[in-house]
């Protein structure tokens, strides 16, 4: 399927809806049961967004309903599932290099007080960057195409053509055109 409302974990909430539309048809035995472009709707069922220090965004997408001809019809499908990366180690790495570094600078101009100084001053220099940035988002805009697996069967009825439920007129004989 392919959005048509872009997904953010950091403005999206779990519980929402989101539109898409069927990318390609869904087929049975090779016979095209549901054309691509009709409407779905799916809603998000889980969605952290990554904080400031740790933590981790993620999204987790299911689908909820196809309409085909004017009818909706619900639908079990697999989730679709996404995490970003792990904001913790790397905050943890950037403030203990930063430490380090201002370990050595201290060490350098005082001696052993000033390497302990040193040392507080670059990790909070390393916390701080890491601290003004927040980690990695999730971010699924428009269009973006998602595969999804059906976990139940879907009964579709077949649509019928809009004269199918008229009767036929039968064609008076024309004496210009026998029958």
């Amino acid at each position: 399927m392919r959005l048509v409302d872009g997904i953010d974990s950091e403005r999206n909430q779990s519980g929402e809806t989101f539109r898409a539309t069927l990318n390609s048809p869904l087929a049975v035995d090779g016979e095209i049961a549901i054309p691509a472009g009709y409407d779905v709707e799916g809603h998000l069922v889980e969605v952290k967004s990554a904080g400031k220090f740790a933590g981790q965004s993620a999204v987790v997408l299911q689908l909820d309903r196809i309409a085909v001809a004017g009818r909706s019809y619900s639908i079990q499908t697999d989730q679709y599932k996404k995490q970003g990366s792990s904001r913790g180690k790397n905050t943890a790495e950037k403030v203990g290099a930063g430490a380090a570094i201002g370990a050595i600078i201290g060490g350098l101009a005082g001696g052993g007080k000033g390497a302990g100084i040193g040392a507080a001053a670059g990790g909070g220099l390393g916390g701080g960057v890491q601290a003004a940035t927040k980690g990695q988002q999730i971010k699924l805009p428009s269009e973006t195409v998602l595969n999804f697996t059906l976990q139940n069967p879907l009964t579709v009825i077949p649509a019928q053509g809009p004269d199918s439920h008229r009767h036929k007129m039968e064609t008076p004989n024309d004496p210009n055109n026998p029958q």
